[in-house]
Parts: C-alpha cells; sequence; structure tokens
C-alpha cells in the first residue's frame, strides 16, 4: 500500500507541475497575479482529488488511519517537490520558499498541501 500510494503521490506531482505550468503561462498573464493563484489553487485541489478519486481504490486503504498516512505520503511527496524545485532549480532563498506557505502573503500553498492531506480521508468516507 505504500508503494502505491508513493506512485499515485508522484503522478499527482506530475500533475502540480503541469498545473503550475499553466498558472504561471497563462492564468496569471491573463487575470493577474492574485486571481491566478486563486484560480490555480481550485484546480490543484480538483486535480488532485480527481487522481485521489480514480486510484484510492487502488491502493486499498482500510482504514481512515491509513488514509492518513497516504495523505502524508502525498505531502511529503509535494514537500520534497517544492523543497527541491525552489532550492535546486530556481536557487530561491529560504525566506522566499517559506513565504509560499504563507496565505498572508497571497500565496496558498500550504492550503493546498492540507487539502492533500486531508484528500484521501474525505474520499474514503465519501466511498
Amino acid at each position: 500500500m505504500i508503494f502505491r500510494a508513493f506512485l499515485v503521490g508522484i503522478l499527482i506531482a506530475f500533475g502540480e507541475i503541469i498545473n503550475g505550468n499553466f498558472r504561471v503561462r497563462y492564468l496569471q498573464k491573463k487575470f493577474g497575479r492574485r486571481k491566478g493563484k486563486n484560480i490555480s489553487l481550485c484546480s490543484g485541489i480538483l486535480l488532485f482529488t480527481l487522481i485521489a478519486y480514480f486510484c484510492l481504490p487502488w491502493i486499498k486503504p482500510q482504514n481512515l488511519l491509513e488514509c492518513a498516512g497516504i495523505g502524508l505520503i502525498w505531502v511529503m511527496v509535494m514537500l520534497s517537490l517544492d523543497l527541491y524545485f525552489g532550492r535546486v532549480v530556481f536557487r530561491l532563498p529560504w525566506q522566499k520558499i517559506v513565504d509560499d506557505f504563507n496565505p498572508l502573503k497571497g500565496n496558498f500553498l500550504g492550503i493546498g498541501m492540507l487539502a492533500l492531506l486531508f484528500c484521501p480521508s474525505v474520499i474514503f468516507l465519501l466511498k
């Protein structure tokens, strides 16, 4: 189950990379930075919710505790990806990376991570 959850986490990460590129290349140019981030938050949550909805039966969690573990794995995959791209690829300072999680500064990465954490549990309860 852990390996399957990790694989789905990688799939979610690729989806979120595409979502982020779409935000930067299209949404922010058309709607501005703030509105582009708002739209991207919604599309990102919708994207990983759909992936989770279709992939959770394949992962086969038996209870809410396992769902919480799956959500934690997915958050760890996404945090690793964000830290890698932020520090290694874009060479951003730590403060900029931390600020990306702060909704008071107009950034919604932290909200997205919380939604990702609870997504498997919510889907499990609804099925």
